[in-house]
């Protein structure tokens, strides 16, 4: 995956990990999905790029998280996500935002997040719904690891 020019300040700042937070010897390392992603609503709730990792090991085994601008902006953090939906064709993710307040002063008690990437070929779609409000904000993009041949993730850990 090929990101845009403007999008590689923040990567680079969001993927540099503290020397405290690297994995210890023989953990291993999350799994990581990145998406660069276009805002069709206009609105600026699409990030234009997001991140999920999932934990392969420790206390948090198969926990999924998610980090992107609007996150960045409100919780300073990642957050969790579920899975969805998954079936052959694609797998969905969603989390949710409390009490989010826009540049307007509007402000929705929960904005809920899907995003649903095709496992072909990485296409995704993402909407973000605020309560109380009727309209469906909406983006596209694209999906992919980082690491070379290691498909679309993260997923579910495999059942033991």
């Amino acid at each position: 995956m090929r990101l845009a020019p403007s999008l590689v300040p923040f990567v680079t700042a969001f993927l540099a990990t503290p020397l405290f937070a690297q994995p210890a010897p023989g953990a291993s390392r999350p799994v990581v999905m990145m998406c660069q992603m276009v805002d069709d609503s206009g609105t600026g709730w699409v990030p234009d790029f997001l991140m999920l990792t999932r934990q392969t090991s420790g206390p948090n085994a198969g926990r999924i998280e998610v980090f992107d601008a609007v996150l960045q902006n409100f919780v300073h953090r990642p957050i969790q996500a579920q899975i969805t939906a998954d079936n052959g064709q694609s797998r969905s993710y969603g989390w949710a935002l409390a009490g989010v307040r826009n540049a307007a002063g509007q402000r929705t008690e929960r904005l809920d997040y899907r995003l649903t990437v095709d496992k072909a070929d990485g296409r995704a779609r993402m909407t973000a719904i605020a309560t109380g409000y009727e309209n469906t904000m909406s983006g596209h993009g694209i999906c992919a690891s980082p690491e070379p041949g290691s498909g679309l993730e993260p997923s579910r850990p495999p059942r033991r």
